[in-house]
């Protein structure tokens, strides 16, 4: 079905381009041969059309759009993964998505948040109203229910700026509930040693047959005074979020908090507190972050409900240092120690608090260059390898004129795991593509065991 959908609008696209303009078309496809052979199990030969991205406008720019065909992991078939069409008219833009994460507003805490609302089918309307400011619209669904989004600019004003904004979804079209919000920022800029800033959101979880708008414990509340005199700057603010705000679509950095930022010339200090305000204003954590030239400094106190109960275990310490190098073979490099709490029996590793030990550096040397790292701590990583060891990493690469070569190594020492994981490429630009021979799996983070596979992968470009 979804198939027979492109072609229809391909054809159509096709139709009205033949009859009323020339089209600029644009894109990729991609052709992929791969040959795994597992130790333990049967050889696995698979070629697949991988994926295809097809760019087009006419008329100018007057209709553009985009097509993304990805395989489906399901049943391995190749589907239209996402599209956007954008038709231009005067001063409005009229955009249709399918499958993408395409709303977010521009507010000062971005409230609505791009990857928490997620992909989404439906129209946006923008329109530049001049002196009269700019429009934002969406009427969407997402994952089967109607979502709408208002984001108004009004225009400049003796240097103030404002927005307003308002969301209502419906979870379920067949209950009477939904989420709504509404809130509006500004920034004055009248005077450059002093400006205010701020935003007011409310939030309510409703329902038709007993809608309420009673702000208690429905609200957030975010302000701050921000200005630069001579070679000195600062940034003030803070956040105070309600108990009911609901936060669904914001980002999740958003937490009650108090942010001091200031500058002068080559050196930068930060501090935000996170805390939760209320009747006790329990404290969890200070971050403080020191920045001189290519030198960084993070301590980072935690505490249990104020700053007299300190929690030494909890508490966060790193230093590190980057620089440039014009010396023969490494022109980079950076040192990074970090540690967490503190170790009550430096005997057991098994119960190390975690610390980390991180070198990195690049080189160039005969027409090569590349990277090499080592990592020694508890974890190893946060994201890919959570436990005590040590990481050692380098890669090379270099281009031949038409031809390009890259290769990798990775190996990971554990407690009892060890692995070993590399990764080999060679490449040769086409005139209108390039095509590339490669052994193993270049994804390091998702694959710390070497992959037994080769293959080629050939991409066109139009």
């Amino acid at each position: 079905m979804k198939a027979k959908k492109l072609l229809l609008i391909s054809l159509i696209v096709f139709s009205v381009t033949l009859f009323f303009g020339s089209v600029d078309l644009g894109g990729s496809v991609e052709f992929n041969l791969n040959f795994e052979f597992p130790e333990e199990e049967d050889s696995n030969f698979y070629s697949n059309f991988n994926k295809a991205d097809l760019y087009f406008k006419f008329f100018g720019d007057g209709l553009r759009g985009e097509f993304n065909l990805n395989k489906d992991s399901y049943d391995n078939k190749l589907r239209v993964s996402s599209s956007e069409f954008t038709f231009n008219l005067n001063n409005v833009d009229l955009t249709t998505y399918w499958n993408r994460k395409s709303v977010s507003t521009d507010d000062w805490l971005k409230i609505v948040n791009n990857e928490k609302v997620g992909e989404i089918n439906g129209i946006k309307v923008y329109s530049d109203l001049d002196k009269f400011g700019k429009l934002n619209f969406y009427a969407v669904d997402k994952n089967g229910y109607f979502f709408n989004l208002l984001h108004y600019r009004l225009p400049e004003f003796a240097k103030i700026n404002t927005s307003i904004l308002y969301l209502k979804d419906y979870k379920n079209m067949r209950t009477p509930k939904y989420n709504e919000l509404m809130g509006f920022d500004f920034d004055i800029g009248i005077f450059e040693a002093i400006k205010p800033y701020g935003e007011v959101v409310f939030s309510y979880q409703q329902d038709i047959r007993e809608a309420s708008y009673n702000i208690d414990n429905n609200y957030l509340l975010f302000g701050g005074v921000r200005g630069k005199v001579g070679d000195f700057s600062y940034n003030f603010n803070t956040t105070y979020i309600a108990d009911k705000f609901y936060k669904g679509y914001s980002p999740d950095s958003l937490e009650e908090n108090i942010f001091l930022d200031t500058s002068y010339k080559n050196v930068r200090l930060t501090n935000k507190l996170e805390l939760n305000f209320g009747e006790d204003n329990y404290i969890d954590r200070l971050r403080t972050n020191l920045y001189i030239n290519n030198f960084e400094l993070y301590v980072s106190p935690d505490f249990e409900g104020s700053f007299s109960d300190f929690n030494l275990d909890g508490s966060e310490m790193s230093v590190t240092y980057s620089h440039n190098l014009s010396i023969p073979f490494f022109t980079w490099y950076k040192i990074s120690l970090y540690k967490q709490g503190w170790e009550d029996d430096w005997t057991d590793i098994k119960h190390y608090k975690p610390f980390r030990i991180y070198l990195e550096g690049n080189y160039k040397a005969l027409g090569f260059s590349g990277n090499m790292k080592y990592i020694f701590g508890n974890p190893v990583s946060d994201e890919f390898f959570q436990a005590f060891g040590e990481l050692y990493y380098i890669d090379v690469s270099r281009n031949f004129n038409k031809f390009s070569v890259m290769g990798k190594l990775q190996y990971i020492q554990g407690i009892v795991e060890k692995r070993f994981t590399a990764y080999a490429e060679v490449g040769y630009n086409l005139p209108n593509g390039n095509i590339k021979f490669y052994v193993g799996d270049g994804d390091f983070e998702k694959t710390l065991q070497f992959e037994r596979q080769i293959g080629v992968t050939t991409t066109f470009y139009f």
